[in-house]
C-alpha cells in the first residue's frame, strides 16, 4: 500500500438548482486498499462516484488522480486513465456471453479500435484467441471460471455482480468505484461479493472506492470509511471508529442515539 492517496476527491462541492447536493467534501482512496463511502439515503454518496468518474463536473474542488488533476475530465477521459465503475444495476448484454464480456472489456481497457464493429460481427469472429486466454485466465483467477460460456441472463444475481466486478477489472483499472454492488443480494451472495472484492484489492492493486447501504460488508472489508450526510462529510476512519461514532449513529438512528 502507498501512503500517497491514488484517488482524492478534494473539497468537492456540487449544486443542484440552489441545492447543495455535496458541500466542500473530501475523501481519499490508495491503492491496495479498500475505501468505504456510507451515509443515509439522499447524503450524496452517488453524487461523489459521479464526480469521481467524470459524469459530473463540481461546481468547486478537484479530482486528483495519483497527484495529477483531472477535474474537467470526462467519463471516457478517466476510463483510458484507469477509473473504472460498476453500477447498481449490472450493465450486461444478455445474449453475450461471460467470456465475450470480458474480451470486450479487454479491448475497452486496451483503447482497441472497431469495438461497435467488433460487437456486431456476428459469431464473435473479431475474438482473437490470445484475448481468449487472457480473459479466461482473469475469470480463474477470480474463481468464476466455471461460468465462461454462461450468458448473463441464465445467472443468479449475485453472480451477475460478479461478472461486472470481473468486467470492471478486465479495463486494467487503477480505480475501481462500485456502486452499491451489495443490492438485492442475499447473506451468501454478500459475502461472495465482499471476498471477491478483497481478492482483486490484494492481487491487483487498485484503488477501491465502495458505496453500500450494507454496512456490515462495508465495515467487515474497508480499511478507511468515510461518513456523508446531508451533502457533508461527518466523520472518517477505520471500521472500529466508524462502529462508535456518535455523529454516524445519529446519521443512521435519530439525534440523541
Amino acid at each position: 500500500m502507498t501512503d500517497r492517496p491514488f484517488l482524492e476527491c478534494r473539497d468537492i462541492t456540487v449544486q443542484f438548482g440552489g441545492v447543495r447536493a455535496l458541500d466542500a467534501v473530501t475523501i481519499t482512496a490508495q491503492a491496495g486498499s479498500i475505501t468505504g463511502l456510507i451515509g443515509p439515503n439522499g447524503a450524496g454518496k452517488s453524487t461523489m462516484l459521479a464526480v469521481a468518474s467524470g459524469v459530473l463536473s463540481p461546481k468547486s474542488g478537484s479530482l486528483l488522480l495519483d497527484g495529477e488533476d483531472v477535474t474537467h475530465l470526462r467519463s471516457h477521459q478517466l476510463g483510458r486513465l484507469g477509473v473504472a465503475r460498476t453500477f447498481q444495476a449490472p450493465q450486461l448484454v444478455g445474449e453475450m456471453t461471460v467470456l465475450e464480456h470480458i474480451v470486450l472489456a479487454q479491448r475497452i481497457g486496451s483503447g482497441g479500435p472497431h469495438l461497435l464493429r467488433d460487437y456486431l460481427t456476428p459469431g464473435r469472429s473479431w475474438i482473437r484467441a490470445d484475448e481468449l486466454e487472457r480473459a479466461s485466465r482473469l475469470l480463474s483467477g477470480l474463481d468464476i471460471g466455471e461460468i465462461a460460456a454462461a450468458t448473463p441472463g441464465a445467472l443468479p444475481m449475485g453472480t451477475r455482480r460478479l461478472v461486472e466486478v470481473a468486467q470492471a477489472l478486465a479495463t486494467r483499472p487503477k480505480v475501481l468505484l462500485l456502486d452499491e454492488p451489495a443490492a438485492g443480494l442475499n447473506e451468501a451472495e454478500s459475502a461472495g461479493l465482499a471476498d471477491l472484492v478483497q481478492r482483486v484489492c490484494e492481487r491487483f492493486g487498485v484503488a477501491v472506492l465502495l458505496v453500500e447501504h450494507d454496512l456490515e460488508l462495508v465495515l467487515g472489508i474497508s480499511s478507511n470509511i468515510f461518513v456523508i450526510d446531508f451533502g457533508r462529510l461527518i466523520d472518517q476512519g477505520p471500521p472500529e471508529h466508524i462502529r462508535q461514532s456518535r455523529q454516524v449513529k445519529e446519521a443512521y438512528l435519530g439525534v440523541g442515539v
